[in-house]
């Protein structure tokens, strides 16, 4: 097999315990691999209208072709399969960082395709050539530590790479995850115990080659001296502005610089009721936590970006997934509890801001007196209780009590608790809103909008917070950042966040720079090249700038292939048209490509940009705009037959006009 590339596709049938290989060579050269070929497998793989729930719903790992190679931050994962979260379901794909990914190339697999359901609990063991079916009923019932722990003591290796559920994920709660060490995210752990499987494992000692070594070390070096640059500056920001410095938990910032921004800039932090006017927001700064409660810091590269915390009397664990964030949209301020939230969540396997948001909802209930304790099994739901928080989860993950309908997804509790209650629910096709904020973002609404997966994903990062910059003694990031805009869109208006003018384009980009990530295998985070630290600069305000010729460079030393910007973009398209043919095909339609109608009608409370809306008919323009520039029908939302066959799908739009889900063609005048 090429270079880079492990050289097969494992395909696992549970209800049979068989298995069989298939070359990857069959899909890298027209997918290349990571997420690109995840998608391809999975429109091939699967069968329009199945369940998220079925046993013939697959579920596909991969690792692209960086994984594994020994570059800095080659170490992710892609997990895509049907999501059960979504309303109606459609496609759903997360990617991690972590062993798993490296180990299963080791082992000789680029990709797995697992479908079927098990006759009893089962988790899948793979050591190279061999793959074990294991009898999980003794873990049936634990949560995902104490899994971890008896799966290596069972095979008696520590080093082993797992994958799996806790019991919100056995008991089909739509939120759970499918964990894995210290990274989760889309909801589709549920997809896991609908197969009855436990989890996967895997241990691989055999290796990748690289076409250039020299050049692989090289380029590490210099990705090295980047991060260590990269935290000189951060350092030498801290002592200017007098801000403590910690780097953590994401991207070498200041928590309080990112703290900061946000409450000065960017969202309405207390859930999207209430505002950032409240003194007590300071008891939530992530600084003092850290440094009373961090253990190490860890991650699954040299930039670890997570945290290892430990709190007396509740444990250890990673504060992971925004977790510094989503404390202000409860007006908590008992950051221990928030802690024990985070880890309550990491052992049942629920993804934490799938329960954080729908708890800030249910307070805001509570406080209208739409919902008494009856509704909530005599638990109040009041604003900055870590008790109700803490009880939501354990009703969800056992489905007991009212948490029983909020299992079955936060549109199910809705509808049980009335029309009122549905007016304040903030969701896209039942996919809650995260901590972002949309009605001073157009570009993230935009993105969030259209995005095919998990509607959390599109991080439209060409924008300037200049008040910020300015108040932070950054004006010149200011300067550069409109005439970078004036260059590339023809307009300033492309990176001031409220503003409508060019967002499409920017999406796009943010689309792109997404998936190519994810195609490769490679952490966006860890810096690749002069421009890299725009990567995670967005969270301080600075635009953000893709650095394709880097990630080529990268590319070129792993496989020896030779790629132009033009050629990589493609292959990113091809990967989102690929999930977006996916949707076509279970009907969904532009009416489904929303966000919140709350995020048109409710002003923002307070603040710096008090009284900010989405206009909906700029925001229908936007759509509009994003279409027409993806070749795609701007009646329907879906991609035209031009276009499919333009990225070389013309299998993808035959078969979906067979089942009439391609526009009409339109008549010329």
């Amino acid at each position: 097999m090429a270079y880079g590339y492990a050289g097969n596709i494992l395909r696992i049938d549970l209800t049979e315990e068989s298995v069989s290989k298939t070359p990857t060579s069959e899909y890298a050269r027209d997918f290349l691999g990571g997420r690109g070929i995840n998608a391809k497998l999975m429109f091939e793989e699967s069968k329009a209208g199945v369940s998220a729930f079925d046993p013939d719903n697959p579920v596909i790992i991969g690792a692209g072709p960086l994984v594994g190679t020994g570059i800095v931050g080659g170490v992710r994962h892609e997990i895509t399969t049907r999501s059960p979260e979504q309303v109606p379901e459609g496609f759903g794909n997360v990617g991690s960082g972590g062993t798993f990914g490296p180990q299963m190339k080791y082992a000789g697999y680029d990709h797995m395709v697992i479908r079927g359901k098990a006759s009893k609990p089962t988790y899948i063991y793979i050591e190279n050539d061999d793959v074990f079916f294991k009898d999980a009923s003794h873990l049936w019932g634990k949560g995902v530590f104490e899994t971890n722990k008896l799966i290596r003591e069972e095979l008696g290796d520590p080093e082993v790479a797992i994958l799996a559920i806790g019991q919100a994920g056995e008991r089909l709660v739509r939120v759970a995850t499918i964990e894995h060490e210290y990274r989760s995210g889309t909801a589709l752990g549920a997809v896991w115990g609908a197969k009855n499987l436990k989890a996967v494992v895997v241990r691989g000692t055999k290796g990748l080659k690289v076409y250039d070594a020299d050049k692989i070390l090289e380029l590490n070096k210099y990705i090295l001296d980047r991060i260590k640059e990269s935290l000189r500056e951060r350092i030498e920001w801290s002592k200017k502005n007098g801000k403590p410095f910690m780097p953590y938990p994401k991207y070498c910032l200041g928590i309080d610089a990112i703290d900061e921004y946000m409450i000065m800039e960017k969202k309405a932090i207390t859930g999207y009721f209430k505002g950032i006017e409240w003194p007590d927001i300071e008891k939530t700064r992530g600084v003092p936590f850290v440094m009373k409660r961090l253990v190490r810091q860890t991650g699954c590269c040299p930039l670890s970006c997570e945290g290892l915390m430990g709190v007396p009397g509740i444990g250890v664990a990673v504060m992971k997934c925004d977790p510094f964030w989503w404390p202000w949209q409860l007006y908590l301020t008992d950051m221990d509890k928030a802690f024990e939230a985070t880890r309550l969540c990491s052992d049942y396997g629920i993804d934490n801001q799938d329960i954080v948001t729908p708890v800030s909802w249910l307070m805001q209930l509570y406080e209208d007196g739409i919902i008494t304790t009856k509704d909530t099994d005599g638990v109040p739901m009041e604003w900055g209780s870590g008790e109700a928080l803490i009880h939501v989860i354990h009703s969800v993950a056992n489905r007991k009590g009212f948490g029983n309908a909020l299992a079955d997804g936060v549109l199910t509790l809705a509808k049980k608790l009335g029309p009122r209650a549905q007016e304040l629910l903030v969701h896209r096709r039942g996919i809650v809103a995260n901590s972002d904020e949309f009605r001073n973002q157009a570009g993230a609404a935009l993105g969030t909008a259209v995005d095919p997966t998990c509607g959390r994903e599109n991080w439209y990062t060409e924008e300037i917070w200049d008040t910020y910059l300015k108040e932070t003694g950054q004006e010149s990031e200011v300067e550069e950042a409109y005439a970078h805009a004036r260059k590339t869109y023809g307009t300033e208006k492309a990176v001031i966040p409220w503003e409508y003018e060019k967002k499409a384009e920017g999406v796009i980009i943010n689309e792109y720079d997404e998936r190519i990530g994810d195609i490769f295998g490679r952490c966006c985070f860890v810096p690749a090249g002069t421009e890299a630290e725009a990567r995670w600069s967005h969270e301080v305000g600075m635009p953000a700038k893709v650095v394709y010729p880097a990630e080529l460079a990268i590319y070129k030393a792993v496989t020896g292939i030779d790629f132009n910007e033009s050629q990589l973009t493609t292959f990113a398209e091809k990967t989102l048209t690929l999930e977006k043919a996916y949707n076509v095909r279970e009907g969904f339609t532009r009416e489904d490509e929303q966000i919140s109608e709350y995020w048109f009608k409710n002003p923002i409370p307070d603040g710096p940009h008090k009284g900010k809306v989405i206009d909906k008919a700029k925001f229908e323009k936007m759509k509009d705009e994003y279409y027409t520039l993806r070749g795609w029908d701007t009646e329907t939302g879906w991609p035209i037959r031009e276009t499919y066959e333009r990225l070389g799908l013309k299998d993808v739009a035959d078969s979906l006009q067979k089942l009439g889900k391609l526009p009409k063609a339109k008549k010329q005048i």
